[in-house]
């Protein structure tokens, strides 16, 4: 027997006439029946049909698929508690999917924040959260479709993400192989022998302005503030840390940059504007294994939500 549920948000929906709150239930019980799917959802506007749901969204209490077994579709684990999250990316309609975070499990948050910047201009992505307990590894929940669009010229690593904007000069882009001539006394022709180097190196200009400078308006130029952003500037490039360098062109590149450096505009009234160039050198794929070895995984941000009787989010709690 149901008590105060609303079917399809019918209005005389209830099985009794005086219903029943069930505004702190923690516990569902099902009897004599035979059951393949439980989906309890805190969204109330869901369209009158009997289709069954196919993914999770932050409204979502439980889908407890029935397999022939006690869990419900939980993880049995052999015991083990989950520990992590891992988190996966696929270039939509590959079905190709590349880890690109790992997060431990906390059970006091129920949401987990994460910024995806390494990725392509054009493309569309999919994600997946897999629970992880102990060696146990549990299935996929994959989510919508993304299309990823953004402007400009990006370098971003774990910490810093900066965007060139003004003046950009782009410069020569070499493709670097390595490949050795060899002149055998016998033949009237060399030997030339190829290795597995394949990788792109080339230099960038840009004039970085501050916010304070900006919001002026051509007015004239904060000195103290530039200052402050080329040195912010120069210790981001010469960190010695791997970057990912993007551009709305649809280059994705794994970088260390190089050989900064200043060079201050002629006159006067702009003596106090300068360029910065450096140069930067491929040095492998975007991947899990990359990421992780250059100490590129971005952590995620943990939070916890409550919702109103309508599945809205009322509150959020750093």
């Amino acid at each position: 027997m149901i008590i105060d549920y609303n079917f399809f948000g019918l209005e005389q929906g209830c099985v009794w006439d005086t219903p029943v709150c069930t505004d702190l239930l923690d516990e569902l019980q099902m009897n004599e029946g035979v059951y393949d799917e439980a989906f309890i959802e805190l969204d109330t506007s869901i369209e009158p049909h009997t289709n069954k749901p196919t993914k999770w969204t932050l409204t979502t209490i439980m889908d407890a698929k029935f397999t022939s077994d006690l869990d419900a579709g939980s993880i049995s684990a052999e015991g083990f508690d989950i520990t992590k999250l891992m988190l996966y990316r696929s270039v939509y309609g590959t079905g190709d999917w590349d880890a690109i975070g790992e997060f431990k499990y906390d059970e006091e948050f129920n949401l987990y924040d994460f910024v995806d910047r390494y990725v392509q201009n054009g493309s569309t992505y999919q994600y997946a959260i897999v629970p992880v307990a102990n060696e146990v590894i549990g299935d996929k929940l994959i989510s919508d479709s993304i299309d990823v669009s953004y402007e400009g010229i990006f370098l971003t690593d774990k910490k810093e993400n900066k965007r060139l904007e003004y003046d950009i000069s782009l410069g020569e882009i070499s493709y670097n192989t390595s490949s050795n001539t060899s002149q055998p006394l016998n033949s009237p022709y060399p030997i030339v022998t190829f290795g597995n180097s394949n990788y792109r190196s080339s230099s960038l200009t840009v004039l970085p302005l501050s916010k304070e400078t900006v919001s002026l308006s051509g007015s004239s130029i904060d000195k103290l503030a530039e200052q402050i952003n080329r040195q912010d500037w120069m210790e981001f490039l010469n960190n010695s840390r791997a970057k990912v360098l993007r551009m709305d062109s649809g280059v994705l590149m794994l970088v260390v940059t190089k050989n900064a450096r200043v060079t201050h505009k002629e006159g006067e009234t702009l003596r106090d504007l300068a360029s910065i160039s450096f140069d930067y050198v491929e040095i492998g794929k975007i991947n899990y294994d990359m990421l992780i070895k250059n100490d590129l995984i971005s952590r995620a941000f943990l939070t916890h939500m409550t919702y109103d009787d309508e599945g809205d989010i009322i509150s959020v709690d750093n």
